[in-house]
Parts: C-alpha cells; sequence; structure tokens
C-alpha cells in the first residue's frame, strides 16, 4: 500500500506546484491544531511523518506496585512460575504426581519467563483539504501505519527453574518401551502374588511359603492393590501426558524411590518379577528451552494455538477520517493583511467533525503482543477549536475533541483478568464490543519570533472511558481438558479505561508571508513537534515518546484572492 500512497502525493506537490496562488493563510501556523479554516478555492496539503516508542506502561493491581506507576510492557508475560494458574488443565497432572509422590504440597511448574517488549509505531497520514466557501472546509486523511513489536523473550533463567519437561516417551520409542517394561513388570509381581495368595487360601499346604504368606496376607493384598495403583498411575501419567517430571527432581526421585520400595517389599514375598534395573519411568532430560516454550504456544495440541513471543511488524492503511470544518467566529474578517500582520486582541473560533472508517487492522486474537494499525470501529468525532492572538508575536489555541466509536463484532480471546495472557484457543470467541468514548484537550500557546519562525509549547489531556464488551459462552470439559467452564466477555472491560497527560513542543518554519510578497513559489510550512506521556493511569496506559515532522502545502484550485 505505500507505492500507490506515495504516488498520490508526488501527483498532489505537482499540482500545488503548478496553482500555486496566495492562500491567505496565517504567516506561521505553528505546531498542533487550530482554528483556522480554509478560505474558498483554498486546496492544502499535509504530510507528517510520526515515530511513537515506548517499553512502560501505567499499571493498576500489581502486586508490590502503587497504582500508575510506572512498569514495563511486558510484564505480564514475565512469570516467577508456569504452573496450573496459567495452564488449568495441568491441575490433573498436578493431581495425579501429589498421589504418586505421595507428597499433597507439591506443586507443578514449568518455569519461569522473562519478556521484554519495546513497541514502535510509524505514522504517515496524506491530508488532503480545501475550502468550499467562505466559512467551510472538507478534508480527508489517510494514513499508512508501520508498527513494530520487539521482543525478548526467556525461559528458566536461573538454569533449575521448572520440575516439568517435555514427556519424552512421545517421541522417543526406548522412553516409551522403559514405560512399558515397567508396567509389566508391576502387574507380573501383582498377578504373581494374588495367584499365589489364592492358591494358599485354597490349600495352605500347597507351598512351604503359605503359612507366612496367610499370616501377612493383609499386607500382601494391600501391596497388591496400592502397586497396581501406583504403576496404573504412573502408566497414564508418563504415557500420555505432553509433560511429566525432570530426571533428578523432587518428583521425579520420590517416584523412583517408590519404585524400589514396592520391589523390596514384593521381594519379601519372594516375587522378583521387579527387576533391580527397573529404577521407575523415563523422565524428562531437560528443563524448557526458548524454543520449548514457543512451541507450547503454537504447538495445536497443546491447547494454545497462537503466534510465538517474538518480535512482529506490520504494515497496513490505518483508520481513515472524513470530515469538515465550519468557521463560527473569525476577528479577521477573511482579511489577509490582517492575518499576516495581527494587531491587538483577535480571536477566531470553529466547529469540526469527522466520520471514521475502520480500514486499519486491529491486533490479532492469535498473537499476544502484535500492534494493529487502527482501532478497526466506525467513529465520529466532535471538534471544537479556538485561538486567542495577542497582538503579532503571541497566540495560542484550545481544542476540545469527542469521539464516540460504534459497537460492532471482534473475535478476541475472552482473560480472566487483564493480566492472565496465556489464552488458549478455545478462549477466542465473537463478542460484541464497543470501545469507550474518548475526551480530548488540546493546547498549543505559541510565540511568532520572526516572520518565518515560531516556537511552540504543546498540551494534551486524553481520557477514553471504559469499554464494554458482551457475550456468555459455555466451553465443554472435553475442550478444556479439565472441566466445564463459562466465558462472559465482560472481563475484558478491565483496565480498558485510560487517562492521559502530554506535554511537549516544537517550532515552526513558514514562508507563507515571502509567498505573499512575491518571494517564494510554493507556499509552504514545516513543523517539528516532540511530545512524551508524563502521566497516566489505567492499567494499560503506555508511556509514550513521539517525534513529528509536518509539511504542510498551499495552491489556490479555484476562486480569487
Amino acid at each position: 500500500m505505500r507505492r500507490p500512497l506515495v504516488s498520490v502525493s508526488t501527483v498532489a506537490l505537482a499540482f500545488i506546484a503548478i496553482f500555486a496562488e496566495p492562500a491567505s493563510a496565517q504567516r506561521v501556523l505553528g505546531v498542533g491544531d487550530d482554528a483556522l479554516v480554509l478560505p474558498r478555492g483554498v486546496f492544502r496539503f499535509r504530510t507528517l511523518g510520526q515515530w511513537t516508542a515506548f517499553n512502560e506502561r501505567y499499571g493498576m493491581d500489581t502486586p508490590g506496585r502503587p497504582n500508575g506507576a510506572l512498569e514495563p510492557l511486558g510484564i505480564d508475560f514475565t512469570l516467577d512460575t508456569i504452573g496450573v494458574k496459567q495452564f488449568p488443565n495441568l491441575a490433573s497432572l498436578q493431581a495425579g504426581l501429589q498421589l504418586l509422590t505421595g507428597n499433597p504440597t507439591w506443586y507443578a511448574t514449568l518455569g519461569n519467563t522473562v519478556v521484554n517488549l519495546r513497541d514502535h509505531v510509524a505514522a504517515f497520514p496524506f491530508v488532503f483539504e480545501a475550502g468550499l466557501s467562505k466559512r467551510f472546509s472538507v478534508g480527508i486523511q489517510i494514513p499508512y501505519v508501520h508498527t513494530q513489536t520487539s521482543a525478548f523473550f526467556n525461559v528458566n533463567t536461573g538454569g533449575t527453574n521448572g520440575n516439568l519437561g517435555f514427556n519424552p516417551a512421545l517421541a522417543v520409542p526406548a522412553a516409551a518401551t522403559q514405560n512399558a517394561a515397567m508396567y509389566s513388570q508391576f502387574q507380573t509381581a501383582a498377578n504373581t502374588l494374588e495367584a499365589q495368595l489364592a492358591a494358599c487360601r485354597a490349600n495352605p499346604a500347597v507351598s512351604p511359603s503359605c503359612p507366612a504368606l496367610l499370616a501377612n496376607q493383609a499386607s500382601a493384598q494391600s501391596l497388591i492393590t496400592n502397586s497396581r495403583a501406583f504403576s496404573g498411575g504412573v502408566n497414564q501419567i508418563y504415557s500420555t501426558s505432553p509433560f511429566v517430571p525432570i530426571v533428578g527432581t523432587d518428583a521425579q526421585l520420590a517416584i523412583e524411590a517408590r519404585v524400589a520400595a514396592f520391589r523390596a517389599l514384593y521381594q519379601q514375598f519372594g516375587v522378583t518379577s521387579i527387576a533391580a534395573t527397573t529404577t521407575g519411568p523415563f523422565p524428562s532430560q531437560s528443563r524448557l528451552t526458548v524454543r520449548d516454550a514457543q512451541r507450547i504456544l503454537t504447538d495445536s495440541a497443546l491447547g494454545i494455538v497462537a503466534a510465538p513471543l517474538q518480535s512482529v511488524s506490520r504494515s497496513h492503511v490505518g483508520d481513515i477520517d472524513i470530515g469538515g470544518k465550519f468557521s463560527v467566529f473569525d476577528s479577521f474578517g477573511g482579511s489577509t493583511e490582517a492575518r499576516m500582520s495581527p494587531k491587538g486582541l483577535n480571536f477566531r473560533t470553529s466547529v469540526g467533525g469527522i466520520f471514521r472508517i475502520p480500514s486499519g487492522q486491529i491486533e490479532s486474537p492469535d498473537n499476544f503482543i502484535d500492534l494493529g494499525t487502527g482501532r478497526g470501529a466506525k467513529a465520529v468525532e466532535g471538534r471544537w477549536f479556538s485561538d486567542l492572538l495577542v497582538g503579532n508575536h503571541f497566540w495560542e489555541s484550545f481544542i476540545l475533541r469527542f469521539n464516540k466509536p460504534f459497537s460492532d463484532e471482534q473475535e478476541m480471546r475472552i482473560l480472566d483478568r487483564p493480566n492472565e495472557e496465556l489464552a488458549p484457543l478455545y478462549r477466542k470467541q465473537t463478542v460484541h464490543r464497543q470501545l469507550g468514548s474518548a475526551f480530548e484537550f488540546e493546547t498549543a500557546p505559541r510565540i511568532v519570533v520572526n516572520d518565518f519562525l515560531a516556537v511552540s509549547g504543546w498540551y494534551m489531556y486524553r481520557h477514553k472511558q471504559q469499554d464494554h464488551y458482551t457475550g456468555t459462552f459455555t466451553i465443554p470439559a472435553a475442550t478444556t481438558g479439565f472441566a466445564d467452564i463459562t466465558l462472559d466477555a465482560s472481563t475484558l472491560d478491565l483496565e480498558t479505561e485510560q487517562t492521559e497527560h502530554r506535554f511537549g513542543g516544537g517550532v515552526s518554519f513558514s514562508n507563507l508571508y515571502s509567498f505573499e510578497q512575491g518571494k517564494a513559489r510554493v507556499p509552504f510550512e514545516v513543523t517539528y513537534l516532540h511530545w512524551q506521556t508524563m502521566k497516566g493511569s489505567g492499567g494499560n496506559q503506555p508511556k509514550f515518546f513521539t517525534d513529528q515532522i509536518q509539511l504542510r502545502l498551499y495552491a489556490r484550485i479555484f476562486g480569487g484572492k
């Protein structure tokens, strides 16, 4: 899409070079928006480059941090442990291993994670505006947006984190063979002792060992029952579970100790079916690596089925705005001379509005860290502009905006809480979405140094109301892998309200005054603005750092001066 937009801008520049005439603009507009309405017949082409970077946000309800404190963007993915809380279907494995090890306080963990994220957004809006009458102008803004999420992902950083790893028996025949042999030996031992016990009960004289066996038949029966339960549980986990204990960890050592204990007990009854070389089931041989962790995210057999946590970029058209602007009052009275050399106290005010076309891409429900190029929702926005000018060296703009999105349907992964990001595929559902309305107040005080140069301050307050999501979905145990659950899309409302204070400043260069004097061929303005977020709240409000360069070109396409 970049080539067509470049072609459009090239045609616009050529058009302006041919038709450039006095444009009745102010000599130096400065950074930010203002109340100026293009006069009848005047065309303005604006293009700008805006580069934004952020790696922190103003958090909420984060343990150990006050609300509104800055925290890394990747904090929701940086986990001390990955266990049942992140993957509820590990609950049955955890319960099974607690039973096999005899340790009810043992907890499953795949290890820890560290994720660092840094986001970049480069936006290049192309704005075409034209004055249709003395008081009314129209315009369209077409942005091209490139987003980049840079990700650093690491797991098991201490080298000893985690007590579960991938099950080798699912991929290595030798491991599966060892597990099957152990299960067979336990079954043979139990069957052998059970047969001996039955024979002795039927005829105590059938074997010299019968008196001792019958004297301990309760213990023998308990051994048979317990060993079958133990070997069946081990076989179930080590033959089917995607994860098993790692070699040398507490759970694996406890299971191996129980194997040795069962062998010794059977030997007391003269049963030697459990070989001395059978030390236990085949364990996982290593802790999770980054590659293993990415596999957990992407492998359809493991349930999440999402993109890996790695750097990702997007390039696409953003949301397109179409709108108009109407001059309510202008003390300059349309006089070019008055605009170029203002005297005393002057004031102008205008109102406007836009309709937003959802041509941008939103974040993918299958990528946990990507950035979209737009909000993907239709919206209307009302605007009020006012400029106060004092003499010919100072003026300040005051802008109000109110944006109201339309509701829509979107496919999203429903999270129980905002910080539980690793949502499995069954949580991806089509929900009803109503994005929150946004209010903005902007002001830009400007000092006009001379006929060509101005310096400006800039401030914006922005508050976005909470989003609202609706939809209820029942997911059966056959899909979740552990239990029936009900998903309520309203949990997506959490931490979607945002408040932000932006401060910045910039400089402007304009040749409009020279153009009016016939000393320049093409009237233009160039502005540079830097701003950053200085305060915010809401839980997911990023701390932005933005640099912006803007070019404005003017031409008269119809009508006289």
